[in-house]
């Protein structure tokens, strides 16, 4: 009988310590998960890193030119954020500037908050092109695409105030040392109004062309074989991402999940270009994402 109980009150013992430990490692990922939450809305977003890459090309100059994509201003960034943004981007001392798209995020975000990008030095100038969120062409959270208010005509009025040059299915021929470089620039895809030929149109034989599309899915487009470098946004790199294995959801783009961030070869010595930009859309987080300016550090082939 008195074996018997002790039997019992033994595995009542075991039995409480392994509750004890079970309920401890629930709040231990309890703790966990919470720091991840804070620091993906909290934390990361508000981080600025600088990412820089090279890129050689024959009929290339050499230049720096600074990316900054997807500012999505509205509920999560403003200008006080870009004024950051704006002041580590002219400590780079970039050549020229290019912003892919993207600049709002909600169909009421006031763009006068772009208004710190008025104070950017870059000698050959800060060119735009006009992203989905800017045109009223949106993703639900189910993948589904929905159109809303196009105040793409606005923002480019607002952003040609504060010096920047939007690029609406047009080109710039800007004169250089040795030679020229064309900086082109199309409508949103999702809009159906980008019109590659004639972006394109004109620029001379054997000059280094640089496209620039919110959307990388451009590279699909015959058309877009005539340009050197093609830059995009868009894809925030995914946004959230997991070790080992990338971007947590689908990419918005018909390019796969492999085309999420950084310097693509294509086909011909030309390249891509995707930046994880800066802003959120969606989730206010980014994990393992980080705010970016992409650094090109173009240069000839030797």
């Amino acid at each position: 009988m008195t074996i018997t109980l002790s039997i019992g009150i033994g595995s009542l013992v075991v039995a409480r310590r392994k509750q004890k430990k079970f309920f401890g490692f629930l709040s231990l990922l309890g703790f966990l998960g919470f720091m991840i939450i804070t620091y993906a809305s909290f934390i990361e977003p508000q981080i600025i890193v600088v990412t820089k890459v090279s890129v050689t090309h024959p009929n290339a100059q050499k230049l720096k030119i600074a990316i900054v994509s997807d500012p999505h201003v509205g509920p999560y960034k403003d200008d006080a954020f870009l004024e950051r943004v704006v002041l580590k981007l002219n400590g780079l001392l970039p050549d020229i500037v290019l912003m892919p798209g993207d600049f709002v995020f909600t169909r009421s975000a006031d763009p006068i908050h772009l208004a710190p990008f008025a104070k950017i030095n870059a000698p050959l100038g800060v060119f735009a092109v006009l992203g989905n969120h800017d045109v009223g062409q949106y993703l639900s959270p189910t993948g589904e695409r929905y159109s809303g208010k196009d105040r793409g005509e606005n923002i480019a009025q607002k952003l040609e105030q504060f010096s920047v040059k939007v690029l609406r299915n047009e080109h710039k021929l800007l004169p250089l040392t040795h030679a020229n470089i064309a900086v082109a620039g199309i409508d949103d895809l999702w809009t159906g109004h980008h019109n590659l030929p004639a972006s394109l149109q004109d620029i001379p034989p054997d000059t280094y062309t640089i496209l620039l599309s919110h959307n990388p899915s451009v590279i699909d487009e015959l058309e877009s074989a005539a340009a050197d470098l093609i830059v995009s946004g868009h894809t925030h790199g995914g946004q959230l991402r997991i070790p080992s294995y990338g971007p947590l959801t689908e990419l918005p783009t018909s390019l796969g999940r492999s085309f999420d961030q950084g310097l693509f070869p294509l086909e011909d010595g030309r390249t891509l270009a995707i930046t994880r930009g800066i802003g959120e859309s969606g989730a206010r987080s980014r994990l393992l994402a980080w705010p970016e300016i992409l650094v090109v550090e173009l240069s000839p082939t030797r």
